[in-house]
């Protein structure tokens, strides 16, 4: 199994979206067994993802209902738990391990955390990342200044605790990616500058690839994986996800 996260501090740089991308393609197209551990308290938004599509998937009417009607995953939808803190708003250490030796002693192929944008002491991705609870990070940045900074403190932070990561451009519109990347190469220089990963596969920003809210919803939909409508985009998301499942890969411990 290969415990992992998608995180940069800076809010509303993807990491959701991309979490719910990634665990339904190596779920339902990869056939990988896979579980979300949501820790964005309060918001839960993977859980609350989850339970409204389910509420949708009812009506007949819905495209999302059509949709899996149409094209059967063949699985269970992957697991998805939210982990609470405790009195006081706090996460407890001990209560967190507790938990997560648990659910790791079920038979997964992939965990995902799903953490609130905080690195601070105390916070559960700075717990997890000391006591050797993560295998691998993925860090989406994008053009703005201040994703770019705080995507570096946060490399450095995870380096410093041993843990591999990989950095990517999330939310790259069509001209950004039509360009003659200039502007990619200045921003990932400080990264390189420290011998940090930044991946090639760049991904296309999803609020302009559609103004259709059904196409933008089943693209990051938790039950299924949308080949049809990711495809229209599979120079940008295909590449990015199958070079990801690659990284990831080479850096799976062998745990018992």
């Amino acid at each position: 199994m290969v415990r992992l996260s998608i995180f940069n501090e800076k809010g509303g740089v993807g990491k959701t979206t991309l979490t719910a991308l990634m665990a339904s393609f190596l779920a339902y197209s990869k056939g990988k067994k896979v579980c979300v551990l949501d820790f964005d308290h309060p918001s839960y938004h993977l859980m609350n993802l989850r339970r409204s599509e389910l509420e949708i998937a009812k009506d007949p009417r819905s495209p999302l209902a059509s949709w899996l009607q149409s094209h059967p995953v063949g699985v269970e939808p992957y697991d998805i738990f939210s982990f609470p803190p405790g009195p006081g708003g706090k996460y407890s250490p001990f209560d967190i391990f507790t938990s997560l030796d648990n659910v790791f002693a079920d038979d997964y192929d992939y965990f995902f955390f799903d953490f609130p944008g905080l690195f601070t002491e105390g916070e559960p991705v700075s717990l997890l990342a000391a006591n050797g609870y993560i295998d691998y990070v993925a860090i989406p940045i994008d053009t703005d200044v201040q994703s770019r900074q705080s995507a570096l403190v946060v490399a450095d932070a995870l380096t410093r605790e041993g843990i591999p990561l990989s950095l990517f451009w999330n939310r790259v519109t069509l001209t950004e990616a039509r360009g003659d990347g200039e502007r990619f190469r200045r921003g990932a220089a400080p990264f390189y500058d420290f011998g940090f990963d930044v991946m090639q596969e760049k991904v296309r920003d999803i609020r302009k690839i559609s103004r259709e809210p059904s196409e933008i919803a089943f693209i990051r939909s938790t039950l299924c994986f949308p080949e049809r409508y990711v495809s229209k985009w599979s120079d940008s998301f295909i590449p990015f996800l199958e070079a990801l499942q690659g990284r990831i890969d080479s850096h799976k411990p062998f745990l018992p």
